[in-house]
């Protein structure tokens, strides 16, 4: 349509008049806007939004924010990453210059088509009137009510301040052409109200306000978002069943056969190597992944859903020189995003099929500490403020783009957080490594990843009692697992953002391995945690928990197999949690104290998952219409009598509902 056509033009002429970009990309720390003494606004702008929220009009033309930033699909039918606001809905076009990755949704269009009005086929004005601006792609004047005062002159006075765009084109990018003639309509709430809609607003005439207030904009972001029926378009996650492993680089062929069988979702494999691909700038040898290759077509395959790690810096790009684990440097940034633009390229598509990715593995690890080969780290520095976050922030906002450009279904996962410690517990000074992912959203990378990890490990000790609950740094916020998400959600909500986690790293550990711990039964709790992790995760909102690893042994004899790829008890018990949960809906936690038990229903099933924390047992009641009963290893056990003896051992019920 011409008026598309015209906005087209407007956006181009405006990345002609742009200064040239270098290849230095800087991340800009923005904080939040928020509201604490308006009663009834929770929600804050975000920092994605808030420097466009406040130099584009602020409260008059945005109004307050309704949400946090979340995925929605906006009126073209496109998935963004977007904040609704009283007025409006600010979008985030990342695939754009940095001056038009924020756009405005066409909600003045959006609500007319709700409303069941078709501006397009209403009567068009005969031609230009005296005094008023004149749209010959609409057939729209845009008049005033009073002297300098009314529609013409707050459409001119109002304008997003983008460089190169004069007047006109400023106003217009904000409101956008008119779409009906001004005329007497029914207000929101029933009253008659001088009205005319545009593109991205709606302007009301209130001629006994106060000079400065006669022009309101209608609260067009509240109605068309009240109004929306909920999207049938799910997120990318949504098919993806929440239980997976990590496969080791050169171990997939060994634990196919394991992988199909344990029927896990989620595979995270690391990982492709920047280093190892482009050692030379510019020269880039995709020979180097060929069994990487083999390896991805072989989890698609078996079904697997693969997050694939992007780490190491080559020597040319590193910040701190002879850390490949490191930062990048700032001149360097541009080719890492041209890396990405090609590696998705790539392996997006058949027979790989890799739509997540994850930049890097534990980026808030400290470079002092962490060997430059070491598979994770290490862009934390404690002489950068949040332990030098706003690196990896510019990397994000510099790769972001063109992932999106090279696959728009890609998903990009921030690098696996190691979380070492509670910085709201901890001083800051003595928890540097617990501020990097505030420093990431502070330095404006919240709008660069579409999913937050974490990991979450808990060492194996002789004493009964839960693992994960007791440790040290976390038993405050309820363990590891939901105590790091606790964290990393009460941060977003601070700054805005509503984003989906995944605990992409887990498991029991064995100290060092020592060989006394299989001895000691080490294996069996294994396997007893194994139920406890995924069943907490599938109890709470996470997309899912990930065990490290599939194959064995494993870092400190961890893996679900065995040193020659033998199954494990914990290989069985996690196999038979995933089946039992497959498709399952949270329906809640029974029990207290020392008691945990989890409910779900499956179809028309219901799985209860009892256990203890510690070594004392409970006696509960059986599920009503109990059928079968098993052990966390998924063997058979007998129903007998109206109670159930829940210990420390997990046990599984199943019950017609």
């Amino acid at each position: 349509m011409t008026h598309r056509l015209l906005l087209i033009g407007i956006i181009t002429l405006g990345l002609l008049l742009l200064p040239p970009t270098g290849r230095s990309v800087a991340a800009q720390t923005v904080d939040p806007i928020c509201f604490p003494d308006v009663a009834a606004i929770t929600d804050c702008i975000s920092p994605t939004f808030a420097g466009y929220w406040r130099s584009n009009g602020g409260l008059p033309i945005f109004g307050y924010p309704l949400t946090p930033t979340s995925r929605v699909v906006a009126g073209e039918g496109i998935a963004l990453t977007a904040q609704w606001t009283e007025r409006n809905r600010l979008e985030l076009h990342v695939a754009n210059p940095p001056a038009y990755r924020v756009q405005l949704g066409r909600i003045g269009a959006e609500r007319l088509a709700q409303l069941g009005r078709n501006w397009a086929t209403e009567p068009r004005e005969s031609g230009p009137l005296p005094g008023c601006l004149w749209f010959a792609e609409t057939g729209r004047n845009v008049c005033d009510q009073g002297q300098g005062l009314g529609f013409r002159s707050y459409w001119e006075r109002n304008g997003l301040q983008i460089p190169g765009l004069n007047s006109y084109q400023r106003s217009l990018a904000l409101f956008g052409l008119p779409l009906t003639s001004a005329a007497i309509e029914a207000g929101p709430d029933g009253s008659p109200i001088l009205t005319q809609w545009f593109e991205r607003a709606r302007f009301e005439w209130h001629p006994t306000n106060p000079a400065r207030f006669r022009v309101l904009l209608g609260l067009l972001g509240h109605e068309v978002r009240s109004a929306m029926a909920p999207s049938s378009v799910g997120a990318p996650w949504d098919t993806v069943a929440p239980f997976g492993v990590e496969i080791s680089r050169g171990m997939v062929a060994a634990t196919a056969k394991p992988l199909a069988e344990g029927g896990f979702s989620w595979v995270r494999y690391n990982g492709v190597l920047w280093a190892e691909v482009e050692a030379q700038r510019g020269q880039r040898d995709w020979g180097k992944l060929r069994q990487l290759e083999q390896e991805l077509t072989t989890i698609s395959a078996q079904g697997g859903t693969t997050m694939l790690v992007v780490r190491t810096t080559p020597s040319w790009a590193q910040a701190v020189p002879g850390k490949a684990c490191g930062p990048i440097r700032p001149e360097a940034l541009t080719d890492f995003a041209d890396f990405m633009a090609e590696l998705v390229t790539r392996y997006s598509r058949a027979p790989y099929n890799v739509k997540y990715w994850e930049l890097g593995n534990e980026p808030d690890a400290p470079y002092t500490i962490v060997a430059s080969g070491e598979p994770f780290g290490c862009w934390g520095d404690e002489r950068q403020p949040f332990f030098n976050a706003a690196a990896y922030a510019a990397m994000l906002q510099a790769a972001y783009p063109a992932i999106k450009a090279a696959d728009p279904e890609a998903q990009v996962v921030l690098g696996g957080l190691l979380l070492d410690c509670d910085p709201e517990r901890d001083a800051a000074q003595l928890c540097l490594g617990g501020t990097f992912f505030e420093g990431v959203l502070r330095a404006g990378g919240g709008g660069f990843f579409d999913i937050v990890a974490y990991h979450s490990y808990a060492y194996w000790l002789t004493a009964r009692y839960d693992w994960d609950l007791r440790s040290p740094k976390w038993a405050h916020r309820g363990g590891n697992l939901l105590g790091k998400r606790d964290l990393l959600q009460s941060v977003m909500a601070r700054y805005g953002y509503q984003k989906p986690l995944i605990m992409n790293e887990g498991g029991l550990l064995c100290y060092r391995a020592d060989p006394s711990c299989g001895q000691l039964g080490f294996y069996t709790y294994q396997a007893n945690y194994a139920v406890r992790l995924f069943t907490r995760s599938a109890a709470s909102d996470l997309l899912g928990a990930i065990w490290y690893t599939l194959n064995g042994p494993g870092w400190e004899d961890a893996g679900l197999l065995g040193p020659n790829q033998q199954s494990r008890p914990a290989f069985q018990a996690a196999r038979f949690i995933t089946e039992q949960l497959r498709g399952a809906t949270y329906e809640g936690q029974i029990g207290s104290g020392m008691l945990e038990a989890h409910v779900f229903r499956v179809d028309q099933r219901r799985i209860s998952i009892y256990w203890t924390n510690d070594d004392s047992q409970v006696v509960v009641p059986l599920p009503a219409r109990a059928i079968a009963r098993y052990s966390m290893l998924g063997e058979p056990e007998p129903l007998e009598g109206a109670t159930l003896t829940a210990g420390f051992t997990p046990q599984i019920v199943v019950a017609d509902r």
